[in-house]
């Protein structure tokens, strides 16, 4: 019987040969990817992405072969007011966009609880759909979408604006300078910890996602003062475990990782412009290139690689919340198990009994 990462990474490779959606198949080679924005008012990327998109928008790029053409909101007032902002046309209903778009993609943070309900009837309709992080909640809810875009060849995509960003290819490309890794070091934002923690999953990105135990030491993990999280990579036969001490920057958006080997130390460093213009072209607009690709029926990333950044997640609150910040083996997180929700009551659950 084949294994739930087996499952992942053979049905996915297998059906995502043909994994565009039957409205991305048969649509005219000039018209742009129609995309669905839902949580479009409140905590959200949507107002970035749309100032990129849109001609509406600060940037309103023509670049891009994306446009949005609808959009949801648990507040329908702020749906409206995206809609009018930005040239789209509201829905009454989370599911109301299917056979309207091509892809759909949520932008926030509140609705990440529910976002595996929110987007269950596009991913079993095979459109191409977007998470926003931290991906999910509970691992059974993340495995249940997972195994639904397997079944049905929908491409996926979830990830953190950090890691499009060329500064973690940059560095996996000069890590062979540092011989055998003795210590990483790194530090990255954290008002709030998953949102803007980006440098949890920015750094297997560039190091690879053979983590093996997180470590979350906190005084809140949903509006941090101080944060340190601890990840243990397994290593290989040349290179042993080594650990990453990832600390938070209480205020500021700057990165800076280090990595430290026997022959020699390599770092990158990033802070964000003060030019609004020039940061969406720089900072946000590589995620929508590869949101755009993974649309096309070109992944970002596998299924496997989704379930395991959703288990670095897991695993840091597990180790704050229960384990007392003590390392939790990623695989030691129950299925069942979830973190505190930052909004609770952000959704009526009775819209999904309907």
């Amino acid at each position: 019987m084949l294994s739930r990462r087996s499952l992942l990474t053979t049905t996915a490779g297998a059906a995502l040969a043909s994994s565009l959606s039957p409205a991305t198949l048969t649509a005219a080679p000039h018209r742009k990817i129609r995309v669905g924005a839902l949580n479009v008012g409140e905590y959200s990327f949507w107002g970035i992405w749309a100032d990129i998109l849109s001609p509406q928008g600060t940037f309103g790029t023509p670049l891009l072969d994306m446009e949005i053409t609808h959009c949801w909101d648990v507040n329908a007032d702020r749906s409206r007011q995206f809609a009018k902002r930005y040239g789209c046309q509201p829905v009454a209903t989370y599911d109301g966009m299917l056979g309207e778009v091509d892809a759909i993609a949520f932008g926030g943070l509140y609705e990440v609880p529910w976002q595996h309900q929110l987007a269950r009837p596009y991913v079993d309709a095979g459109v191409p759909t977007y998470l926003s992080r931290p991906f999910s909640y509970r691992l059974r809810d993340i495995d249940e979408l997972l195994e639904l875009a397997a079944k049905r060849g929908t491409p996926l995509m979830a990830s953190s604006c950090q890691e499009h960003l060329h500064h973690a290819t940059q560095l996996k490309s000069q890590l062979s300078k540092c011989g055998t890794i003795k210590a990483v070091q790194g530090t990255c934002s954290s008002q709030e910890f998953p949102a803007h923690f980006h440098i949890q999953w920015f750094l297997p990105r560039a190091l690879g996602y053979d983590v093996d135990q997180v470590g979350l030491i906190t005084d809140d993990e949903r509006k941090s003062t101080y944060l340190q999280e601890t990840m243990l990579f397994q290593g290989t036969d040349s290179q042993p475990p080594y650990l990453a001490a990832l600390q938070a920057a209480s205020g500021s958006h700057h990165l800076y990782v280090q990595v430290i080997g026997e022959e020699g130390t390599q770092s990158i460093s990033m802070d964000r412009s003060p030019n609004r213009r020039e940061e969406l072209y720089s900072y946000f607009a590589p995620q929508l290139v590869d949101m755009q690709r993974t649309f096309a029926g070109q992944p970002f990333q596998p299924l496997d690689i989704i379930r395991k950044k959703t288990q670095l997640f897991l695993a840091g609150s597990y180790s704050h919340l229960v384990r007392k910040g003590t390392m939790v083996p990623v695989d030691e997180v129950p299925l069942d198990w979830s973190p505190r929700h930052f909004k609770p009551g952000w959704i009526d659950e009775k819209l999904f009994k309907n």
